[in-house]
């Protein structure tokens, strides 16, 4: 399956306050969550970051991708990875001010603590601890993955 982007590109470097609100930038919020009080799905990934998708492409292209390989996968264990994800995600409606609220749990596994980045990355959005995002983009090198991929 190709992807398609959603043109959600950038970074941001933001700020976490003590109840968990983050702000999204408005530039990608204009794509994530274009809607007055849309909601966002948040979802804590094993690599120890938060993806942030939109309601729709949550529900339409994430969801259904799951469901549709029951018969590949088993039902069991697609209903044990059905329920790990529900776990470990949550929907946030984005306030007036533009902010969505990230559950303590959540925060806490990623390591966010006051500081967050904040990457447009296509068809999601990546959150990360600023420290943590900096390791993991310093595992590969980054210019011969471009050069692989085929854009410079």
């Amino acid at each position: 399956m190709m992807l398609k982007s959603a043109g959600l590109t950038g970074r941001s470097d933001n700020k976490v306050d003590t109840k968990g609100r983050l702000s999204i930038p408005a530039s990608i919020r204009k794509i994530l969550a274009p809607g007055e009080y849309d909601e966002v799905a948040v979802v804590l990934v094993p690599a120890g970051h938060l993806l942030l998708f939109s309601r729709d492409y949550w529900n339409d292209t994430i969801q259904q991708s799951i469901m549709d390989k029951q018969e590949a996968i088993g039902k069991e264990n697609v209903w044990r990875a059905i329920h790990l994800l529900s776990e470990n995600s949550h929907m946030s409606t984005v306030d007036s001010q533009g902010r969505i609220t990230i559950p303590h749990r959540m925060l806490e596994k990623t390591g966010i603590t006051a500081d967050a980045v904040v990457i447009g990355a296509f068809d999601r959005v990546s959150v990360w601890a600023p420290e943590k995002y900096a390791s993991w983009m310093e595992e590969v090198n980054i210019d011969s993955t471009i050069a692989d991929v085929g854009i410079f």
